[in-house]
């Protein structure tokens, strides 16, 4: 009980230091999509299942994001990493064909920035090794986007991580540098 006080005590102090958060879009002519993903592996203290974290860019504008907890454990920090991306490669379908229906097509891979060299590996490879086998085939998705061009899973290191904001707790300093970079802003 303590415990879940202390969450609804941390809740509220950041809904009321984040009040006065504004979403900034602006035009700009470089309207490239491109998508942060992370996962925290066994975050949640209780049941040990991971929260996946998503956030996509266009131009210089945030245009979609989530944090979610993952449906079942991960046995380590890729399987979490790699069940993370395949959730954001759903979006990253979906976006791009709202994109295309608005006649903004996506001619080349959307770039996925993923902090995980071995969820990439696991992507990348199109061989399915003992090791990976019990990686739920839902997850594979991932891959087979890899393969036909859709999207493009890149390294991105651990402080560079744009989308560790939909997925764990941030020293201010962290907090505010990720919200620059995104598009929020504090209004006066």
């Amino acid at each position: 009980m303590d415990c879940d006080w202390t969450a609804v005590k941390r809740v509220i102090r950041y809904l009321k230091e984040t009040i006065n958060w504004k979403l900034k879009l602006k035009a700009v002519n470089d309207l490239q999509l491109v998508g942060y993903v992370d996962a925290d592996w066994a975050g949640d203290k209780s049941d040990r299942k991971s929260t996946s974290g998503y956030l996509f860019t266009f131009g210089e504008g945030i245009i979609s994001w989530m944090s979610k907890k993952q449906g079942s454990v991960a046995l380590s920090s890729t399987e979490a990493e790699y069940i993370a991306a395949a959730l954001a490669s759903q979006e990253l379908v979906w976006i791009r064909q709202l994109l295309s229906d608005l006649h903004i097509p996506c001619a080349q891979p959307t770039t996925l920035y993923e902090d995980n060299q071995g969820c990439i590996k696991i992507a990348c490879n199109e061989k399915i090794s003992a090791r990976t086998k019990h990686i739920d085939v839902r997850h594979h998705h991932l891959r087979d986007l890899q393969f036909r061009g859709v999207v493009d899973l890149e390294y991105c290191a651990t402080d560079k991580m744009l989308a560790d904001v939909m997925t764990k707790p941030l020293p201010r300093d962290k907090l505010h540098d990720i919200s620059d970079q995104i598009g929020l802003y504090i209004e006066s």
